[in-house]
């Protein structure tokens, strides 16, 4: 069995044909994670509430105080407005820890928990509080201060003293009391929760003073959890979270968090559910609106609950028990209005411009201290700073500045803001006069963009669709030409050419043809290939009309997508037929596309468009080769080559010299190949095709792989796959991701190959890929063979089998009728392997795959040793070592060395035996496959044992 699996590498060292076109985290609650709420392992709390993540006291001090006699409080009502320790606590510990390790190691500190309304202060106020590190440093002298019912410095004394517990004697000075408790010299912690109440009274002077007098008291330290970014006073805080407060959660934490919530009785949330995911990432890591969503879990079901949020947005963010008030814990709503209120009077009307901006712009305002004014300047220049009123929103935390330096907004803040703030038609045509330059001064070689364009191009979506769904402009189809040049933002683009379209009665014939010619082309790119076909089909229709009404004068597109007058309605029929082909071609249609590709060189040579001519017959070639009709192809793309080069064209060129590459390595002509995909590589890369040069790197790796030579080109593959992804090739992506697989399967990491190799069928089938997806279910089935689980191995051969024969690739089926030849062999059914092999054989030099040739070779001749028929075996394998040799694989060489010497070893000749075991040995280390050389190292030792033997005898 171990010289059956050896020999049975070979199915790995295949070349593939391809076409060419465009997590959730997991909670760790160790201690050591990282991730926002973590660490609730530590704690073991009991008869603690949920509703408490964002908590809050639902308590009116203003009406509640008489003007003239403040109302007297007692420690029972801070008792009954201090909140149990939450059961839920995801995505916080190393907060959690961080406070507890400072507070614990440091004799005196300040910690200030800052952040949104709703971001969970007082759920990690509580949790450190109730530490056992922390309980033991203060010896349970921790008090937890409520501060929303103490709205200035009189009555937070008064709190402060009645959460302690001092007697106030009669004629006492209650202030001086705690002034002089504090300063005793035992340590104790002093909780202010929600402190932004009284520092946000008229009397902030004297609350200041207060605060700032406690903190000096050296045996205390205090936690103040406040809204904003700074803490209270003159104090050197420990900001916990950084500078902009307590950060949101991780979607990780934020699953873990809403299952917790929402898990009663038999009703039961799935964490891999994608309606989960797409609500959460719209909840945007807030603890206070994913508990209020995960309630409303419990009564309905999460596809029902997306329905209304993208309806209602933060009104649904509330809870609607019978009775139930609204509060800040209780409605979304109600906490950022709270924050909105208190930062009200500092904001102007450029202020709240700013705010409604940050709101409507999905990425935000990129390097916002110099495009914020850019993108404002009228309120700049009337109305007011837009820099200064920016600050206050973030240091209200109503925005937030990220790590790049641009300012966003938390997803329900900024829904709540766009329902509230009244729209403003002005601000947003500024924001477009900004945009419309930025993209009329992107680069015109997309290889030369800087990665600006990926920071804006969510806004440029947004209010590009703005601005084409108000009115007609002709500026709008000069942006979506523009940003054509970026085939990584097809995607957006798409819906919003489908928006322009709409005012189709605007356009004129041709404009319509250019714009339906462009979205064809990007549905294509994306693998939506039926899509791309009923676009061509509605631009034939059109021009049927136009020919009803014997109208023929008319401007008319051209492959670039560039107007060219004088033309007849012939080219764009010639154009359509080409798009057709390549569709279908790409559906693996080969026999209908050649058939389109046909007509439309047809019409090219009819009407004399060289350029059109050339297109097709390039197309022709691809087809050709998928049909392993190589001489024919090799034809056509030099004619194409030629005709490219004759008009001017290099990127048409640099394309066909691919494609002849490509041809060179399915024949096995590996260096030929090689030195003409550089020369593509080079050409693609100097007019700034970034698919092309991808695609040619992508190819050299799998030169490479053929070549045994895996570590370079798992280097080449995985930046090919990077490449491919930054240009929003799906079929690139999977066709690297395949090769990776195939690699990880060539150096026995079967578990990495498997999973490489499900994710590419499924991309492939994602993008229409019939060959693709087949290609992969081989290569599984290949997978379970090596692993001797031969069923499995069976179904899926004979089951790509099928496919590859339904769409033409006979090279695909007589891989698939080798492996099943070798499995046969594997089983001792040597007759039905021989006639499965033999066949093979015949169908791999019908198509001149001399790789697979050789390998079925070989697979005979290891047969033929098995059955000791060592004759006819050492004569196919010498064969097949010759073969493999000639189409440099030194694995297959290496593989036709072992077996050979294993005929040797068999016949008793042990010197050519060692021989041959020490030069396979010698190739298997040099293609590092460390389980062959082990192989060879048992086959040495036995011949050398045998060779002591023998001379200890006097036979050597």
């Amino acid at each position: 069995m171990k010289a059956a699996t050896s020999r049975l590498r070979k199915v790995f060292s295949r070349k593939e044909k391809s076409k060419k076109v465009p997590d959730v985290e997991t909670i760790d609650n160790g201690p050591n994670q990282t991730g926002p709420f973590a660490g609730a392992h530590h704690m073991s709390f009991t008869g603690s509430t949920i509703t408490n993540i964002a908590r809050d006291a639902n308590y009116n001090y203003i009406t509640n105080f008489p003007k003239n006699k403040p109302k007297e409080i007692t420690a029972d009502d801070l008792l009954l407005q201090t909140p149990q320790v939450p059961d839920v606590f995801t995505g916080r510990s190393h907060l959690m820890e961080e406070a507890v390790n400072i507070l614990c190691e440091t004799k005196q500190v300040h910690v200030a928990i800052l952040g949104a309304g709703g971001i969970g202060k007082t759920s990690v106020a509580l949790h450190i509080m109730e530490n056992p590190l922390v309980k033991e440093k203060f010896e349970e002298r921790c008090y937890f201060i409520p501060c929303e019912m103490l709205p200035d410095a009189t009555i937070l004394i008064q709190g402060l003293v009645q959460a302690i517990g001092l007697q106030v004697t009669q004629g006492k000075d209650s202030f001086k009391l705690l002034l002089d408790y504090l300063r005793g010299g035992q340590h104790l912690l002093l909780v202010l929760d929600n402190f932004e109440t009284p520092w946000g009274s008229k009397g902030q002077t004297e609350v200041k003073n207060l605060i700032e007098m406690i903190c000096r008291c050296k045996s205390v330290s205090v936690i103040v959890t406040m809204r904003g970014t700074e803490g209270p006073g003159q104090i050197k805080w420990h900001k916990l979270g950084g500078g902009s407060g307590l950060p949101p959660l991780e979607l990780g934490a934020a699953k873990e968090a809403f299952c917790s919530f929402c898990s009663d009785g038999d009703l039961t949330i799935e964490k891999e559910d994608p309606i989960l995911e797409k609500l959460l990432i719209q909840m945007d890591g807030m603890p206070l609106a994913i508990m209020l969503m995960a309630q409303l879990a419990r009564e309905w079901p999460l596809k029902n609950i997306m329905e209304r949020w993208n309806h209602q947005k933060t009104a649904v963010l509330k809870t609607f028990g019978l009775g139930e008030q609204e509060n800040r814990l209780t409605s979304i709503e109600v906490s950022i209005k709270l924050t909105l209120n208190i930062v009200r009077e500092k904001l102007s009307p450029t202020g709240e411009d700013v705010l409604r901006l940050v709101a409507l712009l999905p990425s935000g305002i990129p390097d916002w201290l110099e495009n914020l004014p850019k993108m404002l300047p009228d309120a700049t220049m009337h109305f007011g700073d837009t820099t200064t009123q920016a600050l206050i929103l973030k240091k209200a935390c109503l925005i937030y500045e990220t790590g790049d330096k641009g300012l966003k907004i938390l997803t329900p803040i900024g829904e709540y803001i766009m329902k509230s703030f009244q729209e403003r038609d002005n601000v947003e045509n500024q924001v477009w006069v900004f945009y419309e330059s930025f993209i009329d001064n992107l680069p015109q070689n997309p290889s030369e963009e800087d990665g600006q364009l990926r920071l804006h191009i969510g806004n440029i979506y947004k209010i590009l669709e703005i601005q084409i769904k108000r009115s007609f402009q002709r500026s709008h189809i000069n942006a979506l030409e523009q940003l054509y040049n970026y085939s990584e933002y097809f995607s957006g683009l798409v819906p919003l050419v489908v928006k322009y379209l709409r005012w189709k009665s605007q356009l004129n014939l041709s404009d319509q043809t250019e714009v339906m010619f462009m979205q064809e082309y990007m549905l294509r790119f994306m693998g939506e290939y039926e899509k791309a076909i009923d676009i061509i089909h509605d631009v034939e229709e059109l021009y049927k009309d136009e020919i009803n009404q014997d109208t023929s004068d008319m401007k008319v597109v051209t492959s670039s997508g560039s107007i060219s007058r004088n033309n007849t309605i012939e080219q764009i029929q010639a154009e359509c037929y080409q798009r057709l082909g390549d569709s279908l071609y790409h559906q693996e249609r080969y026999t209908q596309s050649k058939q389109k590709v046909q007509q439309s060189k047809d019409l090219y040579e009819k009407i004399g468009d060289m350029r059109g001519v050339a297109r097709s017959l390039q197309s022709l070639g691809n087809i050709c080769t998928m049909l392993d009709q190589y001489s024919d192809a090799k034809v056509m793309l030099e004619q194409a080559k030629e005709q490219f080069e004759g008009v001017g064209s290099r990127l048409g060129a640099a394309q066909c010299l691919q494609s002849l590459g490509d041809i060179c390595s399915m024949l096995d002509q590996y260096e030929d190949a090689k030195v003409m995909l550089e020369q593509a590589k080079e050409q693609f890369e100097g007019v700034g095709s970034r698919l092309g040069a991808a695609q040619c790197l992508q190819n050299l790796g799998d030169i490479c792989r053929m070549m045994s030579q895996y570590e370079d080109a798992k280097v080449m593959l995985e930046q090919a796959k990077e490449q491919f992804e930054g240009v929003g090739s799906r079929l690139g992506a999977a066709q690297c991701l395949q090769s990776l697989g195939d690699i990880c399967s060539m150096l026995d990491q079967y578990e990495d190959a498997n999973v490489m190799l499900e994710q590419a069928k499924e991309q492939f089938e994602g993008v229409g890929s019939r060959v693709g997806a087949a290609q992969c279910l081989r290569s599984l089935g290949n997978i379970c063979m090596m692993l001797s689980q031969y069923e499995d191995a069976k179904v899926m051969l004979e089951e790509a089998k099928e496919q590859f024969e339904g769409v033409g690739d006979r090279l695909g089926a007589a891989q698939c009728l080798q492996s099943l030849g070798d499995i046969c062999s594997m089983l001792d059914q040597y007759e039905d392997a021989k006639v499965m092999l033999e066949q093979a054989t015949e169908q791999f030099e019908g198509v001149g795959d001399r790789l697979g040739t050789a390998q079925c070779l070989q697979s005979l001749g290891d047969m033929c040793r098995v059955q000791r028929q060592y004759e006819d075996a050492k004569v196919m394998l010498e064969q097949a070592k010759e073969q493999f040799e000639g189409v440099g694989s030194r694995l297959g060489a290496a593989q036709c060395l072992h077996s050979l010497g294993r005929i040797d070893h068999g016949k008793g000749y042990l010197f050519p035996a060692k021989a041959k075991f020490e030069e396979a040995k010698e190739l298997f280390e040099a293609i590092q496959v460390p389980q062959e050389v082990a192989i060879c190292e048992s086959c040495l030792q036995r011949v050398n044992d045998e060779l002591a033997k023998s001379m200890a005898s006097g036979n050597a």
